[in-house]
């Protein structure tokens, strides 16, 4: 199969950042849906002391970074350069749980 050539801005350019093999369709749908309402969870839950948005947010932003490739390059121009070190964390726990699922 021919690579297709991407956007600049879609590269992996960072270690650790390498294209996982992609998952089943309905492991990915899972893991969107669940991603999606982590991360609606804890921003519309997080001002209360009870739901730590802290812990939410990254978890729901790993998930969905599981379920496309292509939105984990996007996640990574947006989070990396604000926030490096949780974008480090993140991609720690989408290794360990692509391992996991597949």
């Amino acid at each position: 199969m021919p690579q297709t050539e991407r956007h600049p801005e879609l590269q992996p350019d960072h270690p650790g950042d390498e294209e996982l093999p992609p998952l089943r369709m309905g492991v990915r749908i899972l893991l969107f849906a669940l991603g999606s309402f982590l991360v609606l969870f804890g921003l519309i839950f997080g001002p209360l002391p009870l739901i730590p948005a802290i812990v939410l947010v990254p978890a729901g932003v790993a998930l969905l970074s599981l379920a496309s490739n292509r939105l984990n390059l996007r996640l990574r121009n947006f989070v990396m350069h604000r926030w490096p070190t949780a974008w480090q964390r993140i991609q720690q726990f989408r290794a360990w749980l692509h391992r996991r699922l597949s």
